[in-house]
């Protein structure tokens, strides 16, 4: 478990909070914070809805929120009411372990996060939601920063996205004749799905297929020796004891160090 500083800010706050975060796997929704009694829970960093529905009514008084699921008539389905929460910023940091090059020791580092959620744009193509068979739009993020801070200095990412497979990409490829991060992200073991991932801890750890891991350099080599293998989620940001760098085999998605 790992507990996150945060910075919330929306009409009605301006507070530090604390961001629980208990690292299990992304369909648990690991993510959590707490403000005014009002719990938020989330699977990524940008991508919080309130946790128990009964305090709608109090929690709308305080926040802002999007509405959506029920029942959608022309595909004849239903599906639990979600109640996002919108119109805010945050400011995130995330403790990263990051490994020096010039003396082989390890260092801690900060991922910083910063973003906001505005009024959507309707001139721009926006993913398809429905409450009750009205669609209804989430509102559009703007990323201010992503970066990572290590012994004094700061990489920020040019890719202004809150996609920690872009974010992270191009963080390694700025700080790699110094640094590489140690986590699930630059590990031999881990990949994303080819089928599709989210912006955020749905990678999956093979570490009980390490010898087939090993083979795959490519999509086709991934659906050969690891499909239909049982596996972990995990974060981009998690760290376990079967770390191994990514420089024995590229994987589906490539190395991931600038060498690539």
């Amino acid at each position: 478990m790992q507990f996150w500083k945060a910075h919330y800010r929306d009409a009605f706050h301006d507070t530090a909070i604390k961001i629980i975060n208990t690292e299990e796997d992304y369909i648990t929704e690991p993510l959590s914070f707490t403000l005014d009694n009002i719990t938020f829970c989330g699977s990524s960093p940008g991508d919080f809805h309130l946790k128990d529905n009964t305090q709608y009514g109090e929690a709308s008084k305080k926040f802002s929120l999007l509405k959506w699921g029920g029942h959608y008539h022309e595909l004849n389905i239903t599906s639990p009411y979600i109640y996002d929460l919108q119109e805010y910023e945050l400011e995130i940091e995330i403790p990263l372990n990051v490994f020096r090059k010039q003396d082989e020791c390890l260092s801690t580092g900060v991922l910083f996060l910063s973003f906001k959620y505005i009024e959507p744009d309707m001139s721009k193509p926006h993913c398809i939601q429905w409450c009750d068979d009205i669609r209804v739009y989430r509102g559009d993020v703007i990323v201010q920063e992503f970066s990572l801070s290590v012994d004094g200095r700061c990489y920020k990412s040019a890719k202004k996205t809150l996609w920690f497979e872009s974010a992270l990409k191009d963080i390694c490829r700025q700080m790699k004749d110094d640094y590489s991060i140690k986590c699930c992200f630059t590990c031999q073991y881990s990949d994303y799905s080819p089928c599709g991932s989210d912006d955020y801890g749905s990678m999956l750890c093979f570490c009980r297929h390490k010898s087939d891991c090993l083979k795959v350099n490519s999509k086709d080599d991934f659906f050969s020796f690891l499909a239909g293998k049982d596996f972990d989620g995990r974060q981009e940001t998690y760290l376990c004891k079967h770390y191994c760098p990514r420089n024995k085999a590229c994987g589906y998605r490539g190395f991931v160090d600038g060498i690539d």
